[in-house]
């Protein structure tokens, strides 16, 4: 009798053992497949809020600059660029360089280059283009999302001091 009873009992362990390795490798799969949904949300938020960011800033800045002749597209060591005047021989440059969103604040007769420019926000490219008072902005962000937005310049008009 006890013969039967020993191997009645290595079944049951044996069972509870399986049983336990089903219930553990299924906790696991859950798991992995939770971590790679929330992987997958924070990059897209990620990459929606730089491409928000991005166009924000350029936005602003274009607003903040907003007076007659002070906003034209332009290149700047070979890159198009947003030149924005500062007053007293100064300008702000907004472009795009080695995959970053740059700006770059100098003096137009110092010759600065691109390279010379503060990073704000890592991008794949930007194209600029003009037209009707319109400043056209495309970012292509590095997961390959492309946000668009136009941007009114208001005072297209160059200011006389002549009355």
């Amino acid at each position: 009798m006890k013969k039967g009873q020993l191997r009645r009992h290595n079944i049951d362990i044996l069972f509870l053992m399986v049983l336990f390795l089903i219930f553990t490798f299924s906790g696991v799969s859950v798991l992995l497949m939770a971590v790679n949904s929330y992987k997958s949300v924070v990059f897209a938020n990620e990459a929606n809020a730089n491409a928000r960011v991005a166009t924000s800033y350029i936005k602003e800045q274009v607003r903040q600059h907003d007076k007659a002749g002070a906003i034209t597209l332009g290149k700047l060591d070979g890159e198009d660029c947003i030149k924005m005047s500062e007053g007293e021989g100064y300008s702000l440059y907004i472009y795009e360089y080695n995959g970053f969103l740059m700006e770059l604040e100098a003096k137009d007769s110092s010759g600065a280059t691109a390279d010379f420019g503060n990073k704000i926000l890592e991008i794949k490219d930007m194209t600029l283009d003009e037209k009707d008072g319109l400043i056209d902005v495309t970012i292509h962000e590095k997961s390959g999302d492309e946000m668009n937005m136009k941007i009114g310049v208001k005072s297209t008009e160059v200011e006389s001091d002549e009355e």
